[in-house]
């Protein structure tokens, strides 16, 4: 009975662990061995052994029938109360025509998650201001350049986060209490967010190592040469416009949401 107590909890464990590190896409691993993660997990893992005794106990054979062998039988068991136990931890009740939350065993998870929220907000607010990654660079001139970049090294990229990006990005634009360089740590945070400090880090080396592109001398003012009246002029047809290039975060025709373009939102 121990080895399935055993497999019961990791089951749990492991559902708990996944969605734990969803939720936190930046540092995963400092959030899940924080305490509140750890809590979440444990949380996760013995409702799953409490879930397996409970049908043990019951002799619940899931319809099976009574020839079947015993191992059979406890794998299903196992399975069925690994998987059973989080569905319901996640069960809430609310009346049909409230708009309240509901309560339920999905109250337990809401607390720990929002304790974790508190104690990894603080943690990552300090981390942060630490340190100035984004030292060289200008809100003006690099900031859209900087979300492209960013949310190219992400696999799978929202369409709400870009409409949320750029939401942010013009109402930081049209700030004048607040200076260049606050708006740049301020698009900064946003971005760490998303990808993580390593990653904004790295794009924000990239971005300075790339050389400035400096305007060129203007072109002295040439008069136009007069035409010649005695010879036909044969007449240009008027260069085509290049295509332009779609941007992986640009919304796509497929029945799959993707990407749109930063500066499209």
């Amino acid at each position: 009975m121990t080895i399935e107590m055993l497999l019961a909890a990791l089951i749990g464990g492991a559902i708990g662990l996944a969605e734990f590190v969803a939720r936190y896409r930046d540092k995963p691993v400092s959030a899940l061995l924080s305490p509140g993660g750890l809590l979440f997990v444990f949380v996760n893992a013995s409702a799953s052994i409490i879930a397996l005794i409970a049908v043990t106990a019951a002799g619940w054979t899931f319809g099976l029938p009574p020839e079947t062998p015993p191992a059979s039988l406890m794998v299903v068991r196992v399975i069925a109360a690994g998987i059973g136990s989080a569905a319901l931890l996640r069960m809430s009740f609310a009346p049909a025509h409230s708009r309240a939350a509901g309560t339920g065993p999905i109250t337990v998870l809401n607390g720990i998650l929002r304790l974790a929220d508190g104690e990894l907000e603080r943690k990552r607010a300090l981390s942060r201001l630490s340190h100035d990654d984004l030292s060289g660079l200008s809100f003006e001139r690099d900031h859209a350049a900087l979300a492209e970049l960013c949310c190219h090294l992400m696999r799978e990229f929202d369409l709400s986060e870009a409409q949320r990006l750029g939401g942010l990005a013009a109402e930081l634009s049209h700030r004048d209490d607040l200076t260049d360089a606050d708006k740049l740590d301020c698009w900064g945070l946003e971005l760490t967010r998303l990808v993580g400090e390593r990653a904004l880090r790295q794009a924000a080396r990239r971005l300075r190592d790339r050389p400035r592109d400096d305007p060129g001398p203007a072109a002295p003012d040439e008069r136009a040469p007069v035409p010649d009246t005695d010879h036909p002029v044969e007449t240009v047809p008027p260069p085509r416009s290049p295509v332009a290039k779609t941007s992986r975060l640009a919304a796509s025709t497929a029945a799959r949401t993707e990407r749109k373009s930063f500066s499209d939102v």
